[in-house]
């Protein structure tokens, strides 16, 4: 005989471990920055400190290459996307470029990709920070992204880092890296939100325009208080940290 509802268990909750951050005993640290700042640097300097690191770029690629977000997006933009054909029998991956290509010139369809994606990857960040909250390994959760805000995942941190750069010195990096002009950079900066909105947000700033040793001297000299400084999130007013201060914390 069936089962009456009634006698169905119902799944308990399960509870949010304890702790003075916003996900419990470790904090969520997001991090963004214009496009070519370091920010990734950063990331990486952060993991070796011994955070666990949420990549958004890379998480958002590997929806891209795995059902579902890879069917959604190919019902929505079409097989024009797929790599060439290639070794017959060889599944077309999507290409990345093409879709940036496409999605770039039109606000409407970048707004149909990440209503596809941004709810996945937001799940996998949850997923990610409670498993780390219990199993408490890390001291601390960095999630790289430079949308943050434009998404809403900044209601995941606990405080969020700028990274800082001129536009000169990141000109410079994109130009050797990817072959960017000055346009090209001005139209990816174009769908995100204005730097000068974000810096003002943050919580913290870190400037990178000198070497990147003296990058690392910089978060190293700041990793104790992204570790131990829980409270209300805040926004940072940048007038209170000069571009002087290269290669030395923000607070």
């Amino acid at each position: 005989m069936p089962r009456h509802p009634r006698d169905i268990p119902t799944p308990r909750p399960r509870r949010r471990p304890s702790g003075p951050w916003r996900n419990g005993p470790i904090p969520v640290i997001g991090l963004i920055g214009g496009i070519g700042s370091g920010k990734s640097a950063v990331a990486g300097h952060l993991g070796r400190l011994g955070a666990f690191v949420l990549d958004a770029d890379a998480i958002g690629h590997v929806f891209l290459e795995q059902s579902p977000g890879r069917d959604r997006v190919l019902e929505r933009f079409g097989e024009e996307i797929l790599e060439p054909f290639g070794e017959f029998g060889i599944r077309r991956e999507i290409d990345r470029r093409a879709l940036g290509a496409l999605v770039f010139q039109s606000p409407g369809a970048l707004r149909d990709l990440e209503a596809i994606l941004h709810p996945l990857m937001r799940k996998t960040f949850e997923k990610a920070i409670a498993r780390e909250s219990r199993r408490g390994r890390v001291p601390l959760v960095a999630l790289d992204a430079a949308i943050l805000y434009e998404a809403g995942w900044d209601t995941l941190c606990d405080s969020v880092v700028f990274v800082d750069a001129s536009p000169k010195t990141r000109l410079a990096r994109l130009e050797a890296s990817r072959g960017w002009t000055p346009d090209v950079l001005d139209a990816r900066e174009k769908v995100q939100g204005p730097l000068e909105e974000k810096r003002r947000q943050a919580d913290h700033r870190i400037m990178n325009d000198g070497t990147p040793d003296e990058l690392a001297a910089s978060v190293e000299a700041f990793w104790p208080t992204l570790k131990s400084r829980p409270g209300r999130r805040r926004s940072a007013d940048p007038a209170d940290e000069s571009p002087s201060t290269k290669g030395q914390p923000a607070h």
